[in-house]
C-alpha cells in the first residue's frame, strides 16, 4: 500500500505589480491577476525579501490531533515536522537533496528521478522564473472563473516542462486573496483551501489550511499559531540525522543467514513471534508500513489509534495506527514498531493461506536482504557490514514511494522503469502504459487479481522476452489491468515487477545504497508450471472452495463452470481431503490433456462437470 501523504505547504511568490486595477474588472491576463494578488497581500517586494520563515500550528489528521512545524530558508532549504500521539514524521531538504525520516526513525535520502525533477522546479519557483512570460520552463494560463465557497475566483494554471506536476491557484475576485490551490500529480491531487487571513510583517498570510488528497479522500486541517519571518535558523536544522536508530539486533554477529522461508502462491512467508505467538507473516516490499491483522492485534490486547487511507492493489483502503510489540524471527530481534492494523487475514485466507501480518518497507529498509528463491532461503545483513563481491549485476535503483525502480525491456521494444515488489506474485503493466501501447486489446487470458483493496479485472498475456539487468528471459507472462484505479493506475513508470520474474534470480535489496543486485538463481530460465483450466477459485467465508471467475474460451468455460459454484470433489475425492486450495490449484497445472471429473454445488443442486486441461498460451 502507499504511504500516507503528509502536508507540505507551498508558498506562491509571483510577479511585480503593474498599473492599479479595480476589483470589479474581469481580468484574463494571468500575470495581471498575480500582480493584483501581491498588491493586495503586501507587495511582491516583501515576499522576495523573506529569506527565512518558520511556522507552527495545530494539525488534525488521521483522526488525531497533533503539531506541525516548518522552517524554510531561501531558495530551497526546508524542514517539516509532524508530531502525532503515535508517531513523528520528518521531511527535509538541505539544498543538495531531499530526505525523509519515517515513523520508526528510519532515514531515506530521496534520489529518484521524480524527486530530482520536483526539486529543480521548486528551485526555479523560488527564483520567480514562473513569473517571466518568456520563461523556457513554465507555462502560465488563465482558466476562467470558478467558485470557492461563496467567492468567485480567478483560476490560474502553472505547468512546466520538467516534471508532470501542475499547479492551479484560485484568487478571489473580491480582494485577490488566494482562496485555494491544487497540486496535481500523476497519481493524486492535493486540494488546499485557505482562510483566516492575517497580517504578519506587512504581508497577508492565511492561518488556516484545509487539505484534501484525492482520490483517496484523506483530509487534514492546519491552524497556524506562530508565523515568523526573517529569523535566524541554525543551518544544521536542514541536515538529515547522521545515524539511523538501532531498533533491531542480530542474535549472532552482523547477519542472519539462510533463514528458510515458505514460497506459497508466489509470495514469501516467514515465521514471526510476538508475545510468544509464532505465526506466519508475508514479506512485502510494496507495503509502505508493517501491518498486523486487526483480529490478531485484538487477540494480543493491542489498541489502535487514528485512521487513514492508503492505496491497495485495487482501490483505497482504511487502516488504523498501532504500536506493534517487540517481535522476533529467526536470527533477529526487533524492538516495538509503529505500524498499521488492517483486516488482512481474511484476504490471505481466500487464497488458502493463514497469515496474520505483513513485514513491509520499514522492516526491510533496515537491512541488505538476500533472497534465494530456488533454495527458499533468505539472509539479512547489517548494511554497514555488507560488502558484495559476487558475480551478479549491481543496478542503481533509486527509491520512489519506497519502491526500488529497475530498468526492464519487454520484447526488445517496451523499455522503462519498473517498480520492484516482492509482495506481487506476478508482473504487470500500469494501466496508462498498457492503454498507450495497445495492450488492452492484446490476446490474453482474462481473470481477476486481488490485493488489500479488493479484486480487479486483468488480462494475462504472454510476451516473447524480457531483459532485466542484462539477463534475458523468454516467454514471460505479464498482466494488464482492464480498469483504472489503485496503485496500478500510476502514470509514472511501466509497471510492477513481481515474483513471477524475480524467482529466476538470487535477489539482493540494498536500501542503504539504493541498489539491487541480481544473480542467476538455481531456477534461472526454468519453465515454471502454468494454470491450464481458466478457473479461479477462492475460499469463501464458509470455508468452501468457491468459483471466483471463469475465463472466457478456456476449459473451465467449456466444462460449464459458473460464478459462485462450490467445488466439492475432484475425481471422486472430497476437496477437504486434498490438502487445501493451493494443492487444488497445482492439480490444474498438470499436463495438457489431463481429465478431471469435478463435483460442484450450484444453488443447492449437485452437479458433475468434466474438465480437460489445455495449454492456454
Amino acid at each position: 500500500m502507499k504511504r500516507f501523504k503528509v502536508l507540505m505547504v507551498f508558498v506562491f511568490v509571483l510577479v511585480a505589480a503593474p498599473a492599479c486595477l479595480t476589483a470589479q474588472e474581469d481580468l484574463t491576463d494571468p500575470y495581471e491577476i498575480f500582480a493584483r494578488h501581491y498588491e493586495a497581500v503586501g507587495g511582491l517586494d516583501r515576499f522576495k525579501a523573506e529569506m527565512t520563515s518558520h511556522f507552527e500550528g495545530k494539525v488534525s489528521i488521521f483522526g488525531m490531533e497533533g503539531v506541525v512545524r516548518q522552517w524554510d530558508r531561501h531558495p530551497n532549504k526546508k524542514r517539516q515536522e509532524l508530531e502525532l500521539p503515535v508517531f513523528a514524521y520528518i521531511t527535509g531538504d538541505n539544498g543538495e537533496f531531499s530526505w525523509v525520516v519515517d515513523q520508526n526513525g528510519k532515514l531515506q535520502i530521496k534520489k529518484d528521478e521524480t524527486t530530482l525533477k520536483k526539486r529543480q522546479v521548486e528551485a526555479l519557483l523560488a527564483e520567480y522564473d514562473h513569473l517571466n512570460p518568456e520563461s523556457d520552463v513554465f507555462t502560465v494560463t488563465y482558466e476562467g472563473v470558478e467558485p470557492v465557497g461563496d467567492e468567485d475566483c480567478y483560476v490560474i494554471r502553472i505547468a512546466n516542462n520538467i516534471s508532470e506536476t501542475v499547479r492551479k491557484v484560485y484568487f478571489r475576485k473580491s480582494d485577490f486573496y488566494q482562496a485555494k490551490s491544487i497540486i496535481i500529480e500523476p497519481d493524486h491531487e492535493m486540494h488546499t483551501v485557505n482562510s483566516d487571513f492575517r497580517e504578519v510583517d506587512g504581508k497577508i498570510i492565511p492561518f488556516r489550511h484545509e487539505v484534501e488528497i484525492l482520490p483517496i479522500g484523506q483530509s487534514q486541517t492546519v491552524e497556524i499559531t506562530i508565523y515568523e519571518s526573517n529569523i535566524d535558523i541554525d543551518p544544521s536544522l536542514f541536515e538529515p540525522p547522521e545515524e539511523d536508530p538501532e531498533d533491531f539486533r542480530f542474535v549472532e554477529g552482523t547477519s542472519a543467514e539462510n533463514v528458510p522461508f515458505e514460497y506459497l502462491g508466489e509470495h514469501i512467508y516467514l515465521d514471526v513471534t510476538i508475545n510468544c505467538e509464532k505465526r506466519r507473516w508475508c514479506l512485502d516490499s510494496g507495503a509502505a508500513i508493517t501491518v498486523i491483522d486487526s483480529a490478531f492485534a485484538a487477540e494480543l490486547g493491542l489498541e489502535t489509534e487514528g485512521e487513514t487511507k492508503g492505496y491497495g492493489a485495487g482501490k483505497t483502503i482504511n487502516l488504523a495506527f498501532i504500536e506493534i510489540p517487540a517481535f522476533t524471527l529467526e536470527g533477529i530481534e526487533f524492538d516495538a514498531q509503529q505500524g498499521a492494523a488492517l483486516p488482512i487475514a481474511g484476504l490471505f485466507k481466500k487464497g488458502g493461506i493463514e497469515v496474520v501480518g505483513i513485514l513491509g518497507y520499514d522492516f526491510l529498509s533496515r537491512f541488505v536482504t538476500r533472497i534465494d528463491f530456488a533454495n527458499r532461503e533468505i539472509s539479512f545483513y547489517h548494511p554497514e557490514a555488507f560488502d558484495y563481491t559476487g558475480p551478479g549485476r549491481v543496478i542503481d535503483a533509486p527509491l520512489e514511494n519506497n519502491f526500488f525502480h529497475l530498468p526492464m525491456t519487454v520484447e526488445d521494444v517496451y523499455s522503462g522503469q519498473w517498480a520492484l515488489d516482492i509482495g506481487a506474485g506476478g508482473g504487470g503493466f500500469f494501466y496508462p502504459y498498457a492503454k498507450e501501447h495497445g495492450f488492452l486489446d492484446r490476446q490474453g487470458l482474462e481473470g481477476l487479481a486481488g490485493g488489500a483493496g479488493g479484486y480487479f479485472k486483468i488480462k494475462v498475456s504472454e510476451f516473447e522476452s524480457v531483459e532485466l539487468g542484462d539477463f534475458g528471459l523468454p516467454e514471460q507472462l505479464l498482466s494488464t489491468p482492464l480498469e483504472e484505479g489503485g496503485v496500478l493506475g500510476r502514470s509514472e513508470g511501466v509497471g510492477i515487477l513481481g515474483n513471477s520474474i524475480l524467482r529466476h534470480f538470487v535477489l539482493y535489496l540494498d536500501y542503504e545504497h539504493q541498489q539491487v543486485i541480481l544473480e542467476r538463481g538455481g531456477d534461472f530460465g526454468r519453465d515454471f508450471p502454468r494454470g491450464k483450466s481458466g478457473l479461479g477459485i477462492q475460499v469463501n467465508d464458509d470455508e468452501d472452495m468457491q468459483v471466483l471467475f471463469v475465463s472466457p474460451g478456456t476449459p473451465a468455460e467449456k466444462a460449464g463452470f459458473e460464478l459462485d459454484d462450490i467445488v466439492t470433489s475432484i475425481n471422486g475425492i472430497a476437496v477437504e481431503h486434498l490438502a487445501g486450495l493451493l494443492a487444488v490449484k497445482e492439480l490444474f497445472e498438470a499436463q495438457a490433456g489431463t481429465d478431471y471429473t469435478i463435483g460442484v454445488l450450484r444453488s443447492g443442486k449437485a452437479l458433475t462437470l468434466n474438465l480437460t486441461l489445455e495449454d492456454l498460451y
